[in-house]
């Protein structure tokens, strides 16, 4: 009854990973199409301290889109210093300004990493229920 159990829990979770990772592909691809690339002033830093004890920065962003409102936030991408009045360049999605991103891929990307681990569990699952 235990490698029952256990074979559905693998099934539901490599079935939901798959599910997760095509919705993340679709929406990098999406995104990809629709992004446009400006470029945004970086206005500060966060500093945050892994558990090794290095020391990552990420900086704040501030970008104004062609007849749009000013965005701010903070990126993803990992900077070694910040020297005002650094930019990076950013990708912004035109219908919702305020997702943006340094690599308009990184949702495909993520989404077959997914796939490639949550894959061989939800075939060896459904096999398995399916024989």
């Amino acid at each position: 009854m235990g490698d029952l159990i256990a074979m559905w829990l693998v099934t539901v979770v490599g079935v939901t990973g798959c599910v997760v990772g095509v919705l993340w592909i679709r929406s990098g691809i999406g995104f990809k199409r629709r992004g446009i690339r400006i470029d945004a002033e970086v206005i500060g830093v966060r500093e945050h301290e892994d558990g090794d004890g290095d020391v990552h920065f990420f900086p704040v962003v501030r970008f104004t889109p062609p007849g749009g409102t000013t965005v701010q936030g903070e990126s993803h991408a990992r900077i070694n210093e910040y020297t005002p009045p650094n930019t990076i360049s950013v990708f912004y999605d035109p219908l919702d300004p305020e997702t943006f991103g340094e690599d308009p891929g990184i949702g495909i990307f993520g989404g077959l990493i997914l796939l490639a681990f949550s894959g061989p569990p939800a075939v060896i699952g459904l096999w398995c229920h399916l024989r």
